[in-house]
């Protein structure tokens, strides 16, 4: 008896693209608000790109990085 193969899982869509450069940037700035406290690395990073990608969502004359509200 042949096994069956199971079915492929489609691709989850791929992320919006955001510039390294810019969140290389923002999680720098969010590292220098935090008083430079090391350890946090990934966090900053990881929330650099979520504000980035949040201000690619809203609708904008300027693609959303007008009134950038950072946390």
């Amino acid at each position: 008896m042949q096994r069956k193969k199971p079915k492929a899982k489609a691709a989850p869509p791929s992320p919006a693209k955001i510039d390294r450069e810019a969140v290389i940037k923002l999680a720098y700035e969010l590292y220098l608000r935090r008083g430079g406290e090391p350890g946090h690395d990934v966090e900053d990073w990881l929330m650099a790109e979520q504000i980035l990608l949040e201000e690619k969502k809203r609708p904008g004359p300027t693609g959303g990085t007008a009134g950038r509200e950072r946390r």
